[in-house]
């Protein structure tokens, strides 16, 4: 079975560049009644900005009721779906990954998709878990197949070899064979890829050197400083995760113009990365109890950004959890009028572990007031 990591962990450590996008709440609610009045003028089908607004609005069941009838399915269609199901039905977005190879069996990413769902029915499954892990190696291995020209499909099947235990499929040896396969076709991204396996091989000091010269490189700060937070979160070391991801509250991500695709998906991977790094300093905070000012500032940081970016990021954690963390960081502050404001700023949505944490800080709130 899986180590216990939520799903947005594994999907981060299975496709490190994988993107999707969300926009703030107000944002969200315009697009969402501009589709439905899309829909009542006869054009049933939304555009990519209202399914994104509308998974940030965490409107799962309206996604599925809106996507689920829609017989030939656009890529991006079937990946805000499958996402949605993934919050409500796993069964059901195993049956609509299924449905998303059969239809785009030349698109490396309905595989990775597959292989995203698997990972997470083993998860939640004890009994059925080395049957999905296998699941989910064979439509990484099938991406390959289908794109050998793509690093991102290397770097999967490898992030796979790593996290998944040896009983379920994962080899560290072979993980160190792709390592060297990225670094053939990409120099750069062989030296994540060689960090990344130097850090699951017990090798943690090799990794940290490699990424903290990673870090001194501009065009590479951002993901550098990224991957060292996550490394020495993993480690407990948090005094260096703080110091290592708080430069990226002040890092100028340059913005590209969509019209360059290129330029675009780097720009949208370095602005991922940013904002993924900024909610994990507010993560440590709260899970440390300690660096709480530094914890308010990126998560304030952190919402401002994601009410302006136009960049796909639906598997960055919502404005839900955002601000839910930081209700959590006004109590530890002994500032109790700003957690209940704060608190009153999460919606109403099928997250019960969200909805849990919520429950027990308005117990808090009010024994506070």
């Amino acid at each position: 079975m899986f180590p216990q990591q939520n799903n947005l962990t594994v999907l981060y450590r299975l496709f490190p560049r994988a993107v999707t996008a969300l926009k703030g709440a107000h944002v969200a609610v315009l697009l969402c009644l501009s589709f439905l009045v899309s829909f009542a003028n006869a054009n049933p089908l939304p555009s990519d900005d209202a399914l994104d607004a509308m998974f940030q609005a965490q409107e799962y069941e309206n996604i599925v009721n809106v996507l689920e009838p829609i017989p030939s399915k656009t890529p991006k269609q079937y990946n805000v779906l499958i996402s949605a199901l993934m919050n409500t039905d796993l069964d059901d977005a195993e049956d609509m990954a299924a449905k998303f190879v059969d239809d785009h069996k030349d698109n490396y990413r309905a595989y990775h998709m597959h292989a995203s769902v698997m990972g997470a029915q083993a998860m939640d499954s004890v009994f059925s878990a080395l049957g999905y892990a296998k699941k989910a190696k064979a439509s990484l291995q099938k991406a390959i197949e289908v794109a050998p020209d793509e690093i991102e499909v290397y770097q999967a099947l490898m992030q796979f070899y790593i996290v998944a235990p040896s009983i379920a499929g994962g080899d560290i040896d072979e993980a160190k064979i792709l390592a060297d396969k990225i670094t053939q076709m990409d120099a750069l991204e062989g030296k994540f890829a060689t960090a990344t396996v130097y850090a699951a091989d017990d090798k943690a000091a090799e990794a940290k050197t490699m990424l903290n010269g990673l870090s001194e490189q501009p065009e590479f700060e951002v993901r550098a400083r990224l991957e060292l937070g996550r490394l020495h979160i993993d480690g407990e070391e948090y005094d260096d995760a703080i110091a290592a991801l708080t430069p990226l509250l002040s890092t100028n991500v340059a913005k590209a113009h969509k019209s360059d695709a290129q330029a675009w998906d780097v720009y949208s991977n370095r602005k991922f990365s940013q904002l993924y790094g900024t909610y994990r300093i507010g993560w440590v905070a709260v899970e440390t109890s300690q660096y709480t000012e530094s914890g308010i500032d990126a998560l304030n940081y952190y919402l401002a950004e994601l009410e302006a970016t136009d960049i796909d990021t639906h598997q960055l954690p919502s404005k839900n959890w955002a601000n839910l963390r930081l209700a959590e960081l006004f109590l530890n502050a002994d500032d109790v009028s700003m957690a209940s404001s704060t608190l009153a700023k999460v919606t109403k949505d099928d997250d019960k572990r969200l909805a849990k944490i919520m429950k027990s800080l308005k117990k808090q709130i009010k024994k506070r007031t």
